[in-house]
């Protein structure tokens, strides 16, 4: 049996299980084999169809660091928040459960964040396109310590919390919100208290981009109206505020990329959208448009948004010859 070791301090692993009973075993594995070897695993299944919940069992049975917590299917916000009231340890790491890890990812991020007395220590990862082949993606460089306004200036590579350990006393109060992005709302609300930020260059997480999940629905969201109108516009006045450049346009490319999609889907759903819906969409597109112009989004796109802002339903329709034929394959 695995046991916890005396040396060195805890780290609390939430892993939040629902129906993915193909990648549960080797997610699970990834984490027990862990070199630093002194972890809380605390698995969360959120009211699993399959046989994840039985697999978390019989994992519980094989190694003493393992706790197993059942609950109704909530959401994965729920999930995480479930896990963080439960954990009793000095740092905390939230795993999800289709990704795995290198074997000595929490004792290189572990050592990172006690040599250089950082608030957060983060690094690069994989990411698994959809025949699984991996891609680096390197966006921090090693061993370097950069400031929460220069965190933030990575925008979304800095928003996931698959890639980051961190110190339990600046999230112990701060729980994930059950709406779209909560990964980008987590982040940004603890990157804007923290002061210091260590950053190892090597990809040790591996994160599978499954474009069947929930977060890459091919329905038109409320959820992700909600998220456009009540928190992005928000960070854009934050970072205009404080002046932080890069932060603005990207957050206001990413406020883009969400509005093209939820365009996309109704013109391929054939309108099916609240109408007030629609409407604030087309204000929201109107928002710092130039900007949008000027970005390095592809000319297709950018040909499509005018369109919108002059005539939807004429955009819809050109955007739905434009799909049917497959003269332009990439989605918007």
């Amino acid at each position: 049996m695995n046991k916890i070791m005396n040396n060195n301090k805890l780290i609390s692993v939430i892993i939040p299980v629902y129906n993915v009973e193909k990648y549960l075993r080797q997610c699970l594995n990834s984490v027990i084999s862990q070199t630093y070897r002194n972890l809380e695993i605390i698995l969360i299944d959120d009211g699993s169809t399959d046989n994840s919940w039985k697999i978390c069992d019989e994992y519980a049975k094989k190694d003493e660091r393992i706790k197993v917590f059942h609950q109704k299917n909530l959401d994965l916000s729920a999930a995480r928040n479930s896990g963080l009231k439960i954990a009793k340890w000095e740092y905390i790491w939230y795993v999800d459960s289709d990704d795995y890890i290198e074997l000595d990812m929490y004792e290189k991020l572990y050592n990172q964040l006690e040599e250089t007395d950082s608030d957060l220590v983060i690094c690069n990862r994989y990411i698994g396109k959809q025949d699984w082949t991996w891609k680096k993606n390197n966006k921090f460089p090693h061993k370097q310590i950069i400031t929460s306004n220069e965190a933030l200036e990575y925008f979304y590579d800095s928003m996931y919390v698959r890639n980051k350990l961190y110190k339990r006393i600046w999230v112990e109060n701060l729980l994930f919100v059950e709406t779209f992005a909560q990964d980008v709302i987590y982040n940004f609300t603890l990157l804007k208290k923290i002061k210091k930020i260590a950053c190892i260059d090597e990809c040790l997480n591996y994160y599978r981009y499954n474009c069947n999940s929930r977060q890459h629905t091919k329905k038109f969201r409320k959820d992700r109206l909600i998220f456009l109108e009540k928190w992005i516009n928000e960070e854009i006045k934050y970072a205009k505020a404080k002046n932080l450049i890069r932060l603005e346009k990207k957050l206001i490319d990413a406020r883009y990329g969400i509005i093209l999609k939820r365009f996309r889907i109704i013109a391929l759903n054939d309108y099916d959208v609240d109408e007030n819906d629609l409407n604030k969409l087309l204000e929201l597109v109107k928002q710092d448009i130039y900007l949008f112009l000027k970005s390095k989004r592809n000319i297709v796109k950018k040909i499509f948004i005018l369109v919108v802002c002059v005539d939807f339903k004429l955009a819809s329709l050109i955007y739905k010859i434009i799909y049917k034929l497959w003269l332009y394959k990439e989605d918007l």
